[in-house]
Order: C-alpha cells, then structure tokens, then sequence
C-alpha cells in the first residue's frame, strides 16, 4: 500500500492556493508578454503592459493577481494503490452534532479533535475530506485577505459564506503513481461567460467554429481578453461542461493530440484574433491568448458543445504528491 497522510495534502492545497492567487503560470505569462511583443495597436500595448506590471507587483508584494479572487476549484488525479492515511496526531475532524452542513456552519470543519486511522478506510472519506480542504481554502482566503465571493444559497439567501467556502472538488484516476493536485480559480465574469448547446449531430466543424466565433464577438469584452477559450465537445450535457472547464484550464504549450482537434484549435484561435477586438476590447490582434479542445465519446443522436471563456488573469497551479510505502505491504 502506498499512503499519503492527509497532512501532506492539505500543506500542498494551501501552498498551491497561495500561488494560484499572487502568481500567474509561466505558461500564460509567456503568452502575454509575446502578445506584447507583436502588438501594433497603442492602446492595446498600454493595457498589457499593465498586465504584466500588475503580475510582477502581485508575485513580489503578495497580493492578488485580481480583485476578484474566485471559486475555488481543487482536483485531484489518484494513482494506483495510494492510501490516504489520517494517522497523524495534526488531524483533527470534527465531532460537533446536530448540524451536518459543514458549508452552513464554519464550526463544523474548524473544531476538530483527535481523528486517526485510514480515511478511506473508515467510509467518511468525502465528508471528512470536504471538510479539510474547505477548512484549508477558509484559512488561505482570511490570511492573505483574499476577498471572499461565494453565497451559501444562489436563489432565496444570497448570503456570504464569509469564508469563500465550499470549494468545487473532483477527483480522477490515473496510471501514475502517487496523487496529483490542481487548483484552478475562476473569476465570476468570465464564469458568466459559459455556454453549452446540444447541436444536431449532422453539425460540423465550421458550425462550432463559428458558434464560438459569434459568441467571442458578443460577449469577450466581459471576460477581460485576452482570454483563454476552452471547448469541450460530445460526452454527455452534464460531462462536456467539465470537459470546456478542463480545456479552459490546460497548459497553453500542450495542443490537442488528435489532429483534427488540434487543426480546430488553431483554425478557431486565427479566425478569432482576426476580429481585431483585442486587448480589453480596445483594439488589436490579440483577442485571445489559445484555443483548447476536450472531447469525449457522446450518443449518436447527441453533439454536445460547451464553451468556456478564462480571463487573462488565468490562475492555476498543481504539484505531485510521492507516497511513502507501508512496511509489510
């Protein structure tokens, strides 16, 4: 058995959250300083220098890369035979009763006491581990007074969890070995700019092409461009969302493996910085930094489409976690 004690985790969530928030990936960063690079447009050039002034400022002082700090989404890839263990006199899971809301009451995943043994063992591994990692974004958001955005009800009570709490969590499986984490935020106006649509499976790649060129061109500037467009394409209408929020979030330097996927990535990217739309929307040949693509196998009936836009403040960050092994196993 391989364990990684739930510790660990939780030092690398909160490491991961504050670098997410105070530094940009060097992927995006490289992208915008070529964007300046080949920049004709004045006012276009003015507001990336801007960008990546405000970059520097926020990676040497500590502070946030935008005003709007976001939702907080935390995924994790587990590999095979890994073992979270919470055998480990630092874990502490809360014994309060009477209210099992851990995102209504902060107190439940604040006050916890002398917890031990294999979480994924004892059959309270989703509650117990929620509570953690959103007691881990609570802290992160109130140290580094990071502003807080989330409302517990999105209809009735629009009221502020105060905390920034609950984080949208998933996990995955993979070959690898060990436990990878990402944590990826996402500002609410280019989470405003989110779209699916269920196409007629007799649409072809121009129709897409060009659904989300009219969709760039109405709706861009609300997302603070250049942006980052993720596309996900077939699956299901609840999976191809995760596949747009995924491709939104992918490295800039990795281009689809299939190669008619990734002709459609650079044939959307060109067709969509040829709107001259640009920086801010003030002008310019750079509307958005890339184009992604996941897809997935869908119904024949069925030709999911969702398009996600990211901001130019796309923040990311991930580590992997190596697991000790456990003597006898």
């Amino acid at each position: 058995m391989r364990n990684i004690k739930i510790t660990q985790i939780i030092t690398e969530v909160k490491k991961l959250l504050i670098k997410a928030s105070f530094e940009l990936p060097e992927d995006i960063l490289n992208a915008l300083m070529h964007a300046r690079e080949i920049e004709t447009c004045a006012n276009a050039r003015a507001v990336l220098d801007m960008i990546l002034e405000n970059e520097r400022i926020a990676r040497q002082e500590k502070l946030p890369l935008c005003q709007d700090c976001g939702t907080v989404y935390i995924n994790f890839e587990i590999g095979r035979d890994v073992c979270i263990s919470g055998e480990d006199n630092g874990i502490e899971l809360s014994k309060k009763t009477g209210n099992n809301n851990i995102y209504g009451n902060n107190d439940n995943i604040k006050n916890f006491s002398n917890f031990k043994g294999s979480i994924l063992n004892t059959g309270k591994f989703n509650s117990f581990i929620y509570a953690l990692l959103n007691s881990s974004v609570s802290d992160v958001y109130k140290d580094c007074y990071l502003r807080k955005s989330i409302v517990s009800d999105p209809l009735f009570n629009r009221k502020n969890t105060s905390d920034n709490t609950p984080a949208v969590v998933s996990t995955g499986f993979t070959d690898r070995e060990g436990l990878g984490i990402e944590v990826n935020l996402k500002g609410g106006g280019s989470e405003n700019c989110s779209w699916l649509f269920m196409l007629k499976p007799s649409a072809d790649e121009n129709e897409i092409a060009d659904t989300v060129l009219n969709l760039v061109k109405e709706h861009v500037t609300k997302a603070c461009p250049p942006v980052v467009i993720g596309l996900g394409i077939g699956s299901t209408a609840s999976e191809v969302t995760k596949l747009a929020l995924k491709a939104t979030f992918r490295n800039l330097g990795l281009r689809n493996k299939n190669s008619g996927y990734c002709r459609l990535e650079n044939k959307i990217l060109k067709s969509v910085n040829k709107t001259g739309i640009g920086t801010q929307g003030l002008g310019g040949i750079t509307t958005a930094l890339a184009c992604n693509i996941e897809w997935a196998p869908c119904h024949i009936a069925t030709l999911p489409l969702a398009v996600f836009f990211g901001c130019h403040s796309l923040r990311r960050a991930s580590a992997w976690l190596y697991p000790s092994f456990a003597e006898g196993n």
